[in-house]
């Protein structure tokens, strides 16, 4: 049976048969057990039909960029369900490092993923560059590293929200290390 822990809020994931529960709950040391939940991710929406930038246009954004602040050193991180790294807009924005993707259901460990692009498409609105002819991201010159909280069936558990609260707060697990992102977004 798989067993972990979740330091940031002192509990322990486990599947312990319910036979024991009581015995469990029973022990000084267990202020109380709660069973994991399943949360659905949320939908993409539909597309728009032709290149458009009247988002960042809304938003006065030239006037930042125009003053330096394009996202230059910034990191941001998101929990949602995934990232396409191989988006062109999004590929060369990845930090890339070793520990810059959590998978905590183990399905893509090796490299970001997303089936189902809502995370794409909110990291897009947050970094992307202008690869498809017109700019996308409000800050193109940030990087990113990501999450996926929703695994392949677009399914979340709390215990897997957790994991990934905990890995952004020190993606490389060294407090030594200066890896943490600057900014965090969790649709």
């Amino acid at each position: 049976s798989k067993l972990t822990l979740i330091w940031s809020q002192n509990s322990v994931v486990a599947d312990i048969p319910a036979y024991l529960l009581g015995e469990l709950a029973a022990e000084p040391y267990v202020d109380r057990i709660v069973l994991d939940a399943t949360i659905q991710a949320p939908g993409t929406g539909s597309a728009p039909t032709a290149p458009t930038n009247w988002n960042l246009s809304a938003t006065g954004v030239q006037t930042l960029w125009n003053d330096g602040h394009t996202g230059t050193g910034v990191v941001v991180a998101t929990l949602d369900t995934g990232v396409d790294a191989s988006h062109p807009d999004l590929g060369p924005r990845f930090r890339g490092g070793a520990n810059d993707w959590f998978d905590p259901y183990d399905q893509h460990p090796a490299a970001p993923a997303d089936l189902n692009g809502h995370g794409t498409q909110v990291m897009g609105l947050i970094v992307a560059g202008a690869a498809g002819g017109y700019q996308v991201g409000m800050a193109p010159d940030a990087q990113w590293i990501a999450a996926k909280i929703f695994d392949d069936s677009n399914e979340a558990t709390l215990s897997g929200i957790h994991e990934a609260f905990q890995w952004v707060l020190d993606p490389d697990g060294n407090s030594n290390t200066d890896d943490a992102p600057h900014i965090v977004n969790n649709s």
